[in-house]
């Protein structure tokens, strides 16, 4: 393995990771940083089949109606064809914590799945060219009134903007940006 493949995994995944934080975030300038402008996406077809502009529509649209998402990426397999193309398995478990205003109702949703991505690298940057999402299974948690919330704080995951992961606390090179801590408000 050369240096250059391995700092194209870093780039993928991290491509990968932003992704899935501006899912949680609803933050959709991550969400659309992950993809080229002229991607395709294959979501199941009652979710979105089509264009990038499209899916991130659908995303904008889908995601508020949640009170909560968490997106974790377990095993994540590049197969490089080319110095600028990859094929990327990656598998996937998502918490959705519905709110009423989704078709869901209130209902807590887990789903265990796999992101088949085709990356390419353009003018030196990895970014998803095609995604298909195949869903192997959901699970929908028995009911809301088994859920607690007995840490003051455990709700404290804005996901509007605010949250303080958004923050950036140290730039290359570990070189501070502000003042302000992770503790910091």
């Amino acid at each position: 393995m050369t240096l250059e493949e391995l700092a194209a995994r870093t780039e993928i995944h991290d491509v990968l990771l932003r992704y899935c934080r501006g899912l949680d975030r609803i933050d959709m300038s991550l969400v659309r940083g992950a993809f080229h402008d002229d991607a395709y996406i294959h979501f199941p077809e009652s979710l979105h089949i089509g264009g990038a502009e499209g899916f991130f529509k659908f995303l904008t649209d889908e995601m508020p109606r949640f009170n909560r998402t968490q997106h974790f990426l377990g095993n994540s397999l590049i197969e490089f064809d080319g110095p600028d193309i990859a094929f990327v398995e990656t598998y996937l478990q998502a918490d959705h914590a519905a709110s009423e205003r989704h078709h869901w109702k209130g209902e807590t949703v887990k789903m265990w799945a796999r992101y088949f991505d085709r990356f390419e690298r353009r003018n030196g940057v990895w970014l998803i060219a095609e995604r298909r999402l195949m869903v192997d299974l959901m699970y929908r948690y028995p009911n809301k009134e088994n859920w607690f919330d007995d840490h003051p704080d455990a709700s404290a995951s804005p996901r509007d903007g605010t949250d303080r992961v958004l923050r950036k606390v140290a730039g290359y090179h570990g070189t501070p940006i502000g003042k302000k801590s992770l503790t910091d408000d």
